[in-house]
C-alpha cells in the first residue's frame, strides 16, 4: 500500500516539450509521462518514447488529440513507467495481479513495468515494437478499450490483445492502426 500511495506524488512528471506535445484531432485526451525514481530511468527520455508512441499516425492520435501535460491534475491518463513493485500496487487498486511482471491501466494510470520497459517480451522482434505496444496497449484501455484476440494466423496481433502473454498465431504489433 505504501508503494501505491507514494506513486501519486513521488513521480517525477516529465517536461513537455516547446513544440511536439499534441497530436491529432478529435476528442481531446490529455496525459502526463512520469517515472519512477527507483527505476533509474530518464523521464524525459521515457516521455520521448511515449510522445513517438502515441503521436504516431499508426496510433491513437489517429482519431483523437493527444495532449501531453505536465499536471497530472489535468490529465485523463497519466502514462508511469515504474517498478514491478510499484506497478503491482498500482494495479492491485483495480483489483488486477500483475505479479511483478506484467503492466495494467487502473483506471487513472497507465502503469507500466519498468522490468518489461527494459527487456520487452518474446515474439517482439525489437525494443521498440514492444514499446509501442506496451504504450498504445495500456492507454488504449485509458481510451475505453478492451482485450481482443488474435484474428488469424499470420495476422498482426490487435495492439488490444495481450502480446505480453504470448502471440497465440499472430505477429507482434505495436499499433493500433498498422
Amino acid at each position: 500500500r505504501a508503494a501505491a500511495e507514494q506513486a501519486d506524488t513521488g513521480f517525477v512528471v516529465a517536461r513537455v516539450p516547446d513544440a511536439g506535445g499534441v497530436a491529432g484531432s478529435g476528442p481531446r485526451w490529455r496525459y502526463t509521462v512520469e517515472v519512477d525514481p527507483a527505476t533509474g530511468l530518464d523521464a524525459d527520455d521515457v516521455a520521448r518514447q511515449v510522445r513517438e508512441a502515441l503521436h504516431d499516425e499508426r496510433s491513437w492520435a489517429r482519431d483523437r488529440t493527444l495532449e501531453q501535460v505536465s499536471a497530472p491534475a489535468r490529465a485523463r491518463i497519466r502514462v508511469v513507467v515504474a517498478t514491478p513493485e510499484t506497478v503491482d500496487a498500482l494495479c492491485a487498486r483495480a483489483g488486477l495481479r500483475t505479479a511483478g511482471i506484467y503492466s495494467c491501466w487502473n483506471g487513472r494510470f497507465a502503469a507500466l513495468n519498468a522490468r518489461r520497459w527494459e527487456v520487452g517480451a518474446d515474439g517482439f522482434p525489437d525494443i521498440a515494437t514492444y514499446r509501442s505496444y506496451l504504450i498504445n496497449h495500456e492507454v488504449g484501455h485509458g481510451l475505453g478499450y478492451g482485450h481482443l484476440g488474435c484474428p488469424a494466423t499470420g495476422e498482426p496481433a490487435p495492439v488490444m490483445m495481450q502480446q505480453s502473454k504470448g502471440l497465440a498465431d499472430c505477429v507482434a504489433n505495436g499499433w493500433p492502426y498498422p
